[in-house]
């Protein structure tokens, strides 16, 4: 009855909650034997709220996954764990007995228990691992203490059969029992092993019955439908004049389920001297109507894709207003079959200068909605065609140190998230769910899901969840040695207001680095680097410097590169710190200046991964997310790189267990 096309998505999820809370009730009874902590069965939370993850330090690695193929019982989930432990380094998986995401922490009490228990088998057998635990002071500390190891618990080690492993809880250790935070497996034998982990609970007793090992919840999956999934595309012009280029594209989309392309329009800015009117005239508009009319044939759906940071701004609201009036006129002009379906900005505010000041960022924000919902009003009334944009998946997240919504903003009269006011105005949204995981902490589901249960509740868009396939390489950043925070958000409240208002400063991308006390601009060099280019960024870098900068070997200046440099240490992000000092042009004055390697993080992007695993991963996050009415698919960044990961050859990729 609960999978019953005639019963609505939110009345199955309603009745998946009521008998989430029944069997939650039951299990954290005080009368309880035994309290189940996790059975991975759904979810990225386990029963007592916490999040799991895996740890690694290189070149140790490892990775996890719930699978439902090994699991113990006759249905649900276990999490297969593979870590890699190398001579150097550490890995390990840990579960936690609190939301992290919470305002407040509450960690639990287990003071009446006296064993842990879980269940394990290996893929081969052999395999050996820690179990450590921590209450809050541990955690505190982003460590646990060891109470047992594997192998000495089991008489005969992992085998590749379920066995119950029961751990002490009561002797040397001095612990608060009564704020245990979480549960930690590490692995210490150099050397590939893969376990499955399932059913894990605190008892009273060692002979206590464990909890039971399925939860009902685990069957209730609303939606066991593939969802079709969307392509962003940016090599507009060669897909417009290569026929083969376009059936290559064509076939892909066929064998990758994808049904709509967000295609990067090609386009002329006319502005009329002396006045403020501004339009957008489409170039390529022929080979456009081949191209829409042979996507249409294999049942693709095509909609015009553009963005840039500025495009948010109040005083360029012009350019992409132009635009969507030339795709309006574009669709009059043409027959049905030659149409766009859509018109998709993706615009990334948060590259601005100014949105790592708060009061800009406010401003920045009600620019970009202002603009989205005059967009989306000329789509609605004026055409037939969809309106849609991308956000990332972190403006409704509290900022760690502020406590305080990132992107919270007001916009007609309600303060919210701007990712909510999207939900609210928009058609569409496509997430930019930058992750190379379903599961854990900071795997897909966690960020995505807050986002999609707005939209089932309170907003009308259709929900897409974004991943990445494209990776840049390692880019040099020159940076004027920082300023106080405090020294910065002035300075862009009075002379240097005009850069909080731009991503790039003469064509060169600028960046920012927060280390906590400083903030540092600075701009990318590009690579490969001309004379020309080199002269342009030392120009630009005196006039960052001018504004930004710390006079030549100031006691200031030694003080902020140490801080730099003890905090990039720690931060994958960047790396190979090197001075470089900075001279202003016109005064020839001197000014600190460093330089630092940008490094795009491996979780965000599936470009190191196999195909297999990327399939696996986002399959794991479309089942999950598709408990959801708004949710419409996975969206993959880019064609291009896509398109060369599905020719990777996968010989070498790890088997699923």
């Amino acid at each position: 009855m609960l999978n019953s096309p005639l019963m609505s998505g939110r009345l199955r999820r309603q009745i998946v909650c009521a008998v989430s809370l029944l069997l939650f009730a039951s299990r954290v009874c005080a009368e309880s034997p035994s309290v189940l902590i996790d059975n991975f069965d759904d979810g990225v939370q386990n029963e007592l709220g916490g999040y799991r993850s895996t740890f690694a330090a290189a070149p140790s690695t490892v990775s996890a996954m719930r699978v439902a193929d090994i699991a113990r019982g006759a249905g649900g989930r276990s999490v297969r764990i593979a870590a890699d432990r190398a001579d150097r380094g550490f890995c390990g998986y840990w579960i936690h007995l609190f939301d992290m995401r919470a305002i407040e922490r509450r960690y639990y009490d287990a003071s009446r228990f006296a064993y842990l228990s879980l269940w394990v088998r290996g893929a081969e057998g052999g395999e050996d691992f820690l179990i450590k635990l921590a209450d809050e002071r541990w955690i505190s500390k982003q460590d646990s203490v060891t109470f047992a190891q594997a192998s000495h618990v089991l008489r005969d080690g992992i085998t590749t059969n379920w066995q119950e492993l029961v751990i002490p809880l009561r002797g040397r250790h001095n612990f608060d029992w009564r704020t245990l935070g979480g549960v930690t497996f590490e692995f210490v034998h150099p050397g590939k092993q893969v376990v499955f982990i399932d059913d894990i609970a605190l008892k009273t007793e060692v002979d206590d019955v464990s909890p039971p090992a399925r939860s009902a919840v685990a069957s209730l999956i609303p939606r066991t439908d593939s969802m079709p999934r969307k392509l962003w595309v940016w090599s507009t012009e060669k897909l417009l004049q290569d026929p083969k280029a376009r059936r290559e594209l064509f076939g892909i989309c066929q064998s990758q389920h994808i049904d709509e392309l967000w295609m990067q329009l090609l386009y002329d800015v006319n502005r009329r001297t002396g006045t403020s009117e501004t339009t957008c005239t489409l170039r390529y508009e022929d080979e456009f109507r081949v191209m829409l009319r042979e996507a249409h044939q294999q049942s693709i759906r095509v909609h015009g894709l553009d963005g840039y940071p500025e495009y948010t701004l109040r005083e360029s609201h012009d350019i992409p207003l132009g635009v969507v009036d030339s795709v309006i006129a574009f669709n009059r002009e043409g027959p049905d079959d030659s149409r766009f379906d859509g018109v998709h900005f993706d615009n990334e505010p948060y590259l601005l200068i100014g949105w790592h000041n708060p009061i800009q960022r406010g401003k920045i924000l009600r620019d970009f909605l202002t603009i989205n919902a005059e967009c989306q009003r000329r789509v609605r009334e004026y055409s037939e065609m969809q309106y849609g944009i991308d956000i990332p998946f972190w403006w409704q997240e509290r900022d760690e140190v502020t406590g305080k919504i990132v992107g919270e903003v007001d916009f007609r009269g309600k303060r919210q998230a701007a990712s909510f006011h999207c939900l609210d105005l928009l058609d569409n949204v496509g997430v930019m769910n930058y992750r190379d995981v379903a599961d854990g902490a900071d795997g897909m589901i966690a960020h995505g899901r807050e986002l999609l249960d707005y939209a089932d509740h309170h907003g009308r868009a259709a929900v897409y969840m974004g991943v990445e396939t494209f990776r840049y390489q390692p880019t040099p950043v020159w940076f004027a040695t920082g300023v106080s925070a405090a020294r910065f958000d002035a300075i862009l409240e009075a002379e240097g207001e005009h850069i909080a208002r731009i991503s790039r400063l003469n064509e060169l991308r600028l960046r920012t680095l927060d280390d906590g006390k400083h903030v540092s601009l600075g701009v990318e060099l590009p690579q490969p680097l001309t004379i020309e280019a080199e002269r342009l960024a030392a120009k630009t870098m005196g006039v960052i410097a001018k504004h930004f900068g710390v006079r030549d070997a100031s006691d200031e200046s030694r003080a902020a590169i140490k801080h730099v440099a003890n905090v990039t240490e720690k931060n994958a992000e960047w790396s190979n710190l090197r001075t470089r000092p900075i001279t202003e042009v016109e005064s020839a004055s001197r000014y600190d200046g460093f330089m630092l390697d940008g490094v795009m993080l491996s979780k965000i992007t599936f470009s190191d991964d196999s195909v297999e695993d990327f399939q696996r991963q986002v399959r794991a996050a479309e089942q999950y997310f598709g408990r959801y009415e708004r949710y419409a698919g996975t969206a993959i960044h880019c064609y291009e790189t896509f398109r060369d990961k599905l020719k990777e050859t996968t010989s070498t990729s790890a088997p699923s267990h």
